[in-house]
């Protein structure tokens, strides 16, 4: 039987070509096999429950079963960086991320994280209010889904910003006297973006029942943003 062409072509070179010719071969299956898991991980999160993952955190199913299947958190990490994945499928893994491996999530570039959670409060992905907080209702009032962008801080400024004008009833809470209670709230994507950017900058901003004046008081915090140059 006599060696192939490319064997034959391989046997003439020298022995640094080889190693080199070997590893950019097992690079390039690696790349594809990576790329293949990105790909059926992120066709995962885009079928998946993805409000259910976020209030159930790691006592949800889907997202035990997504990380005993891909337990990678790079996976997740590149799906929550990559600005041209559908938003259910890059809030849904940072979701996996911040149930499983909190600290890989915060070293993610920030504004990409701030993203990924304003949008998902903006499309109401997590399904209820209550992920997001009780705002002014609550001594806690940034919940665990907003305490991330308290954290990211000045970075997260441009996309909470963003919300400042977004009018969008976001009051659904579990339980009914409390959703009796928050409902009377009139919560707005608006007010959780004010209220994290209070927090961020460390500014008061107090509690106006009427909207208009609640209005009046988040203009004057917009007002407080930083800019560049100022």
């Amino acid at each position: 039987m006599r060696p192939s062409g490319a064997l034959v072509a391989t046997m003439r070179l020298p022995l640094y070509a080889v190693i080199g010719f070997l590893w950019a071969s097992c690079s390039s299956m690696t790349h594809s096999h990576a790329s293949s898991n990105l790909d059926t991980l992120a066709a995962r999160l885009a079928s998946s429950p993805v409000a259910e993952m976020a209030t159930g955190l790691g006592d949800d199913p889907h997202v035990s079963e997504l990380w005993k299947e891909f337990p990678d958190p790079d996976l997740y990490a590149s799906l929550v960086a990559d600005g041209h994945r559908a938003r259910p499928v890059r809030f849904g893994a940072a979701v996996v991320l911040f149930a499983n491996r909190r600290e890989r999530l915060s070293r993610i570039e920030p504004r990409a994280v701030a993203d990924v959670f304003a949008r998902a409060l903006q499309d109401n992905l997590a399904g209820y209010a209550y992920p997001w907080g009780r705002l002014w209702a609550s001594p806690e009032p940034v919940g665990y889904l907003g305490q991330v962008l308290v954290r990211i801080g000045r970075p997260a400024l441009p996309a909470l910003e963003a919300l400042l004008d977004d009018a969008t009833p976001r009051d659904t809470y579990l339980g009914s006297e409390e959703a009796t209670e928050m409902a009377q709230r009139r919560y707005r994507v608006k007010d959780f973006a004010a209220v994290y950017i209070a927090r961020i900058l460390k500014l008061e901003l107090p509690w106006e029942p009427e909207l208009a004046r609640r209005d009046a008081a988040i203009a004057k915090l917009r007002q407080a943003i930083p800019r560049p140059g100022r």
